[in-house]
């Protein structure tokens, strides 16, 4: 008959629960688990850090306050929902897109996106680029060209899908899955898949296209205080006055 030894270590992460699962720097309570979000509890194990785990029960808290923030103002159901006023946008994990605890994204955490067709890429676009092979219509219009022009014709696919990278080194790659099993390319569902498809790749081309000319107006603030900065150094030491100073400024501010 074997013995069974109860684990008696207190939590390493609130130091006061009873330890249930083993990390690298001792155990973990259920209550500290359950502050991390359900997808990082499934990859917690014995060689991960308390540090990494802290960081997590961080992150969700803020997603969490993201969330509660969270208002839809342009939804393309069930794959994705874009809150403009806040600027957010989340992937439902629920189904048929309901919302459970998504992870909650901003705008400027957009790089780049790509439409991918049985793993080919079909068309591309995102902060460093512009929408490649296709064009971008209206506001939020469809793009067209890279959708039809790059991909080959087929009769049956596999899968359908709009990959989005963002700006975390955890997880920089998310995934919009819009068909996963077999389709005949001349059905409606796939018909239907395309469309939406397009709807998504032009809301995120007009996010990154509006990020790139916020980005570019902070690069010209800095540059104009920088150049200010130096004008003010020459007139401590010396070399400028006051009134070529004011001049100098002037000019600089009416570029």
């Amino acid at each position: 008959m074997g013995l069974f030894f109860k684990n008696k270590e207190n939590c390493c992460i609130c130091g006061n629960e009873e330890g249930k699962k083993k990390i690298a720097n001792g155990f973990i309570c259920k209550d500290c688990l359950h502050l991390c979000s359900i997808p990082f509890q499934v990859k917690i194990n014995k060689n991960m850090t308390k540090e990494v785990i802290l960081n997590e029960i961080e992150d969700n808290k803020n997603n969490k306050k993201l969330l509660s923030q969270f208002t839809a103002t342009k939804k393309i159901k069930p794959y994705i929902e874009f809150d403009k006023q806040n600027k957010l946008w989340l992937i439902p994990d629920g189904v048929l897109g309901k919302k459970l605890n998504p992870k909650v994204y901003k705008f400027e955490d957009i790089l780049e996106f790509e439409l991918l067709e049985d793993g080919e890429s079909i068309t591309k676009g995102g902060l460093g680029r512009a929408v490649a092979g296709g064009v971008l219509l209206g506001g939020v219009g469809a793009v067209v060209g890279g959708v039809t022009g790059k991909k080959k014709t087929k009769s049956i696919i596999n899968s359908l899908r709009i990959k989005i990278t963002v700006n975390y080194t955890s997880n920089p790659a998310i995934y919009v899955e819009l068909i996963k099993t077999k389709t005949k390319s001349n059905s409606t569902l796939y018909k239907i898949a395309y469309s939406q498809a397009q709807e998504i790749l032009s809301m995120l081309s007009v996010i990154t296209k509006n990020e790139k000319v916020k980005l570019h107006k902070q690069e010209d603030t800095i540059s104009v205080a920088d150049e200010i900065r130096k004008l003010s150094k020459l007139v401590e030491d010396g070399l400028l006055t006051q009134e070529e100073f004011a001049n100098e400024k002037n000019k600089i501010l009416n570029k």
